[in-house]
């Protein structure tokens, strides 16, 4: 007699890969960047914000509404937590304002066209603030003559 051989189904096999420690989708990642960023005692945004030049702070505190000149030499950790979401509200206007002039080239001719230039000539055959001054400053001198010749005549009689 002829056996047949039945295969035995194989065990099953945990397909899953194990979320990596940076990943932060997992609890393990979580909770791995959080005890990391516990010891440093810093989040990556305020370290990135900590680098920023005065003059780029001074941008991110005049959008939060943040006099600047008071919290330009300030870590953000170090800001209350009305002022840090403030700053952070702040970041993303900018971060979106950046986004929208993203790929757009900047140069002068982007913002100065030869189309505005030829409206604002008009203006320029107005006289101009130093030919106003220079024609005040001569009626002037000539209404003085006038009262100084005036004034020479009727000490003479």
């Amino acid at each position: 007699m002829m056996s047949l051989a039945i295969k035995q189904p194989l065990p099953q096999i945990d397909n899953r890969i194990t979320p990596a420690a940076n990943e932060p989708h997992g609890d393990v990642g979580r909770a791995a960047i959080a005890a990391m960023r516990e010891m440093l005692g810093k989040t990556s945004a305020a370290s990135l914000f900590d680098k920023l030049t005065a003059q780029q702070r001074a941008l991110v505190f005049f959008a939060a509404r943040l006099k600047p000149s008071e919290y330009l030499n300030r870590p953000l950790l170090s800001l209350s937590t009305n002022e840090r979401e403030a700053v952070r509200q702040s970041l993303i206007a900018l971060v979106d304002l950046g986004k929208a002039f993203n790929n757009m080239p900047l140069s002068r001719a982007q913002f100065i066209s030869p189309k505005q230039t030829a409206v604002s000539a008009p203006v320029s055959c107005q006289p101009n603030n130093e030919q106003v001054v220079n024609d005040e400053l001569n009626r002037l001198a000539k209404q003085a003559s006038e009262l100084m010749s005036e004034f020479n005549h009727d000490n003479k009689h």
